[in-house]
Parts: C-alpha cells; structure tokens; sequence
C-alpha cells in the first residue's frame, strides 16, 4: 500500500543523530521514514550495511530496515515530491548546501527540526534559500542530550539515554517578538507527534522561549568544553584539573555571558524580567558548564573527535557564533575569537602558555 508523502518523515544528515533518530522513529513505526544520501559514498556505505541502521544499547544490538531512501544528488527537483517533514542532522557548516537540492521541495506547508550543535543555520539557510519569510517552511530546533557514538557506517552505539527537547525557532529577521506570529509554528506538528511516539528518543516539546534558553545554555557549554578540550588534547573530565585551564574558562564565560543575554533579551517580545536573565548570569554558566564535564567526563567533545579524525569542526557555528553575536551587540569577544583562530590553525595549548589569570601568554 503506498503511503501518502505527507506522512513521510524525511532525515538528511546521518551522522549519530540522524542514525539514531532514523532508527527510532522507524522502529515505533510512528511514521515512514525516507533517508536522504546526499553522497555517492553515502550510498555504498549504504548498500554495504544492508540498507539497515544498528543501535547498541546496553550490549544488545538492534538492526532496523523499515526505511525508503533517495539519492539527493541525482534527483530532479522539478519531478520529486513535496517534503512535508525534513529532520536536518547534518554537521552545520554543510546545511546550506545539503538542503540546496531539496529547496524546491520545501515551502510554507514543510516543517524542519534541526538537530546540530551550534547556532547560526537556521539564519543561514533563510538568507541564502528562504528569503521570503512567508515561504518559508515552519523551523523548529532540537536540544538532544542523548550519548551516542559510530561504531562503523549506519551503525551507532546508544551509550547514554538522554531526551530531545523540541520548540519553535525563527530566524532573526522574524525575531523581537518571540509570540507575535505564532501561527508560523503554534501547535505540535505530526513531525512532533511521531517524535515522541519513538520511546528511545524521549522527545519533548517545550516552548518557544524554553528552547532558545536551553540552546542559549548548550550554546556556552559547547564554546567552553569543545574547544578547550580540543587546544589542551584532554578528556571532558580532565579540563578544569588546572585552575589556569578554569581562569581561561571564566574569561570566555564571561564574554558568552553578554552575548547569549542580549541575544535572548533582543528576541523577546517584552523585556525579559530578572529572573529569566540570570540563566545567563557568569556563576550559572559556570555551574551548568562544570556540571557536563563532571557527567560526561569519559567523553572526548566532539570537536575533538573531528579534529582528531581529520575532520572540519564546528567551531565557525559555536564560538564563531559567540564572535558574530558580539559585534551585532558592541561585545568584545577577543577570548572567543581566539578559540576560533587556534582550533581553524590546529594548535594546542599547554598549561604553562596560559597565566593564572587565564590569559594567553
């Protein structure tokens, strides 16, 4: 029987979050999935893992092969269905171009759920694909918490059961009024609703102004861990063992701090009282920051895992974010800007180039 495309739930991007929510989402069988594969590569890999994704969890392997997939790269546009629900996975400084093929499918009926560290693309893409804001499709972004990592190609190993935590997103040419048109985004999606069918994503939705504080928060727990673990070569739970590496840490928190609160403040439709401002404040920054790198301190950040593979980081969406920000807000961001230099020039750090007060020396 075939199903109608406006059921369908398409994921681009597939790397361990989209592997993950892929498997999940097919295994509740709350909705058809579709893969994208956006590469030649990608299709190998593809046929070479049975055209199915494993989740380990606890030891026990899962396979799952309930899916249908297309190869973006030699579609035509002009001939292939509408979109209706676009989950986008992919490494932030590839998402522009990953969705360019795609850009005639989608329009002011299509939903998209990013699922990406950082910030900035969702701006991005309005500016170089959606440029009229009332053709643009409805944004949402995704906080996951989730633990996993590639064992090998479309197979991922669920190390830590997390959540997603779902809510509206605008970009920032629709922003200063988080409530104003809520009708872009206002009630829980089918895309939504098939989330939280998956029992292994434990996907929630939370408002508007609850997803940008909790990316906001993400946001400053990101700039910190991932590059400085990725400059000092070091596990998460190794960082803060140096009170010069904790210095250096305060001195880019307090630089985060500024940005990410005018930020929030600036997308408010009414001034933000105090107490909504203080989850930016410096002490719960460095509380929330010390708290994920005692949780996670096994780990190594994924930046470091990029940069140890040979692969571009997402530095440019995560303190370059910060940087950016700043200048937009009058903000001396010359701590994150040089996180950003060092992580795009490969350096590293050791202790004693630092001063006590965090300073590079």
């Amino acid at each position: 029987m075939n199903v109608p495309t406006y059921k369908t739930v398409h994921i681009l991007g597939l790397g361990n979050l989209g592997k993950l929510t892929a498997h999940y989402l097919a295994a509740s069988k709350s909705a058809p999935v579709t893969l994208l594969l956006h590469r030649a590569e990608q299709v190998k890999q593809w046929d070479q893992a049975g055209r199915s994704i494993a989740v380990t969890t606890n030891g026990h392997s899962h396979t799952e092969s309930n899916f249908q997939y297309e190869k973006t790269f030699e579609s035509d546009p002009g001939n292939a269905s509408q979109i209706h629900h676009l989950i986008v996975a992919t490494k932030t400084y590839a998402t522009t171009e990953a969705l360019r093929p795609l850009r005639a499918r989608l329009n002011a009926g299509s939903t998209i759920l990013f699922l990406q560290n950082g910030m900035g693309t969702v701006d991005e893409v309005s500016s170089s694909l959606f440029t009229t804001p009332s053709d643009r499709p409805h944004y949402y972004t995704g906080i996951v918490t989730h633990g996993v990592y590639t064992q090998r190609a479309f197979s991922v190993v669920h190390a830590g059961h997390g959540s997603i935590r779902v809510g509206a997103a605008r970009p920032s040419d629709e922003r200063g009024s988080l409530t104003a048109s809520l009708s872009r985004a206002a009630s829980p999606t089918y895309l939504l609703q098939c989330l939280c069918k998956a029992p292994g994503l434990s996907t929630s939705e939370v408002s508007e102004e609850a997803i940008l504080r909790i990316q906001l928060q993400k946001l400053a727990i990101n700039a910190v861990i991932n590059p400085l673990t990725t400059i000092f070569d070091c596990l998460n739970g190794q960082l803060f063992n140096n009170p010069r590496r904790l210095a250096l840490s305060r001195l880019l928190l307090s630089e985060i701090s500024s940005v990410i609160s005018n930020v929030f403040a600036s997308s408010m439709r009414e001034k933000s009282d105090g107490e909504a401002m203080s989850n930016f404040s410096i002490p719960i920054l460095e509380q929330i920051v010390l708290e994920a790198a005692q949780q996670t301190a096994a780990n190594i950040s994924s930046m470091r895992q990029d940069m140890l593979n040979g692969r571009r980081t997402e530095i440019d969406y995560i303190n370059g974010y910060i940087v950016e920000q700043g200048a937009k807000f009058g903000v001396d961001c010359s701590m994150n800007q040089k996180m950003v230099q060092l992580i795009n020039e490969k350096r590293k750090l050791a202790d004693a180039e630092i001063s006590t007060e965090g300073r590079l020396l």
